[in-house]
């Protein structure tokens, strides 16, 4: 593998953006700069598409997914109450605390992986007496990463949404990856997200802008994050450079089908590997798991699939991930199958010493 270039597989945040954004993009950052928080053109458009393609009223530019992911807790959520979430969702995981330190929300998973029964979901919705905290706002992440990218279909979606607002609990949507389960599951970006009070979306995933995300909702939602933004330090300015390419690429959010196809011959070309089982990847996201009976440490297969020329996440205890995206071929894909298959052939290999 030493005369291959580097396969990397980390995550779709390496999303290649196509010529006609980076052609946008420049073109953005040669007019004149706009200073008002919403004054961009490029900006806009953006935001104007976006609420259109979420079955929204309004959205606004972010950051980054968990900007917006957070600024959606503070706007929807008040300190005190509960968070419910799926086991191992993004806002509990990966956001540093956020929910808690930000939005003083007690984060809590519903158990039963990122699809749990409707009744588990009832059963914590039910309120308590004086001396415990109530539940005040849901957060579905669609796709669940950690399971692989599991797609949350809208059937099931709209029947905890709507046991939550006889509740009154507020939903929010992690749509890091929403583009990944309307392809997945055949479905329009706003079928998945019109129950839900807000939505946030990535832009530089699957999409492949440079940077940034989308927070979308009511008129009145996203007239208040804007304030809210401006207090997390998202208020980006100037803001064509950023807007300008996702608007190039909002059209072709459902080419991450390739993305899937490419995660599936991933799959099956590591289907056979001794010692370890493969998801059957519903999107982009493919987990290598090592059996019980072998001994293993992700963290050093990582670095042992480095040197063979392919890049991967240690994924929990027992687990690498592998994230396809745009600007990988078939052949890097056939090339990373060959290398993680002799990097991990033999039960030694990748294990602790």
């Amino acid at each position: 593998m030493s005369s291959v270039s580097l396969i990397d597989l980390r995550s779709d945040l390496l999303s290649q953006p196509t010529e006609a954004a980076l052609e946008a993009m420049y073109a953005a950052a040669r007019r004149p700069v706009a200073f008002g928080l919403r004054e961009d053109p490029a900006q806009r458009e953006l935001e104007r598409r976006s609420a259109t393609l979420l079955g929204k009223e309004d959205a606004l530019l972010f950051p980054t997914c968990s900007m917006a992911n957070e600024a959606a807790l503070l706007l929807l959520g008040h300190p005190g109450e509960v968070l419910l979430t799926q086991e191992f969702a993004h806002v509990i995981t990966s956001e540093a605390g956020g929910p808690a330190a930000l939005a003083g929300l007690l984060p809590k998973a519903v158990a039963g992986g990122p699809v749990p029964e409707i009744e588990d979901w009832l059963a914590l919705f039910e309120g308590g007496d004086e001396l415990k905290p109530t539940t005040g706002v849901l957060v579905l992440e669609n796709t669940h990463n950690r399971s692989g990218g599991t797609p949350l279909p809208s059937d099931y979606t709209r029947k905890i949404i709507t046991h939550a607002r006889k509740a009154g609990i507020r939903c929010h949507l992690d749509g890091a990856r929403l583009f990944n389960a309307a392809v997945a599951l055949e479905s329009e970006p706003a079928d998945l997200a019109q129950d839900f009070d807000t939505v946030a979306i990535s832009l530089n995933k699957g999409l492949g802008a440079p940077i940034g995300a989308v927070l979308a909702g009511s008129g009145e939602v996203i007239k208040e994050a804007l304030r809210v933004r401006q207090r997390l330090g998202g208020g980006i300015r100037p803001s064509g450079v950023v807007a300008a390419p996702a608007v190039a690429l909002l059209d072709s959010w459902s080419d991450v089908a390739e993305d899937h196809r490419r995660a599936s011959l991933l799959a099956d070309a590591l289907a056979a590997l001794p010692g370890f089982n493969v998801n059957r990847p519903p999107s982009n996201i493919v987990l290598l798991t090592a059996n019980a009976d072998r001994s293993f440490r992700p963290v050093d297969a990582c670095k042992l699939l480095q040197t063979q020329g392919v890049l991967a996440l240690p994924f929990g205890a027992r687990a690498i991930r592998f994230v396809t995206y745009r600007g990988l071929t078939d052949d890097q894909i056939h090339a990373a199958a060959d290398a993680i298959r002799e990097a991990l052939r033999e039960p030694t290999r990748g294990a602790a010493a």
